[in-house]
């Protein structure tokens, strides 16, 4: 399983090369198997992946002569589409032969057809900047402009990636109780519960002080307002990343293991080769 080789890092993939099938089945029940080989993200996967394929023919059909013409720049935007393609039907093409993990090559899919929407604006707003030709009195704002779109999509890339490997070890504490969660992680996981509340409350009380707030002057509206307006938009920021990350997570370790021992659960839970790969 290629994608938990890239996600666990020695230490989580070492502590799940130690479980045994009998520590695994106390765990991996009829039930989890069950939620595994449910069909019902079908239709949220095609969504999601025709709602990003979208995104991504704008974003490259902009720079194919509806607002610019760079053949070149237009010609990279329309790769990745064409990889994005490529890539998601290889993963969920692997659910014709593993049908215990239709859920997990589901989640996959979705959470690759995220990254590539991430990927996609990330490379539309640098080759943005530079499409109009590079002159030297936007010399300085089209190098800001690539700099910051850069690390914010290696930060929003990394995020997903470290939250991804903390949802892991997290599921992975189930099977051993020696493992440590990281505290960070237990803090996101918090600020996405109470997040939603939080940001609706603040937007509700800006709503109706929105008035008296712009035509204040005092330190409460200078001082306050821009500080709440930034730590809504870090929790939003947060929210965004982690809400579909933390729903369409593919349950890695539960679902390398079924895959390790898949003859092992197979013959458990009295189901036939059809039933369990193909059907």
């Amino acid at each position: 399983m290629k994608l938990t080789n890239i996600l666990f890092n020695k230490k989580i993939k070492e502590s799940a090369e130690k479980i045994d099938f009998n520590k695994a089945s106390q765990i991996i029940t009829n039930t989890t198997i069950n939620k595994l080989m449910n069909q019902k993200l079908l239709f949220m996967r095609y969504s999601i992946f025709a709602i990003i394929i979208i995104i991504e023919i704008l974003l490259a059909s902009t720079l194919s002569g509806w607002v610019v013409s760079s053949p070149i720049f237009a010609l990279m935007e329309w790769l990745v589409i064409l990889l994005t393609i490529i890539y998601f039907f290889k993963i969920i093409s692997k659910c014709f032969s593993e049908h215990y993990l239709t859920r997990f090559y589901s989640c996959c899919s979705i959470i690759f057809s995220i990254v590539s929407c991430i990927f996609s604006l990330g490379l539309w707003f640098v080759l943005a900047a530079f499409s109009s030709g590079i002159k030297e009195e936007y010399l300085d704002q089209i190098l800001l402009q690539t700099i910051i779109t850069v690390v914010v999509a290696i930060l929003v890339g990394y995020a997903i990636y470290k939250y991804l490997q903390y949802l892991a070890i997290k599921e992975l504490a189930d099977f051993d109780e020696t493992l440590k969660v990281p505290l960070w992680g237990r803090v996101v996981d918090k600020s996405v519960i109470y997040g939603i509340v939080i940001v609706i409350g603040g937007m509700q009380v800006y709503r109706m002080n929105k008035f008296w707030l712009l035509n204040d002057s005092s330190w409460v509206s200078t001082l306050l307002v821009p500080i709440a307006q930034t730590v809504l938009g870090a929790i939003i920021i947060i929210l965004l990343i982690a809400l579909p990350v933390r729903f369409f997570y593919p349950e890695f370790v539960k679902s390398y293991l079924l895959q390790k021992y898949a003859e092992e659960f197979r013959k458990e839970h009295g189901m036939t080769e059809k039933e369990w790969y193909t059907e």
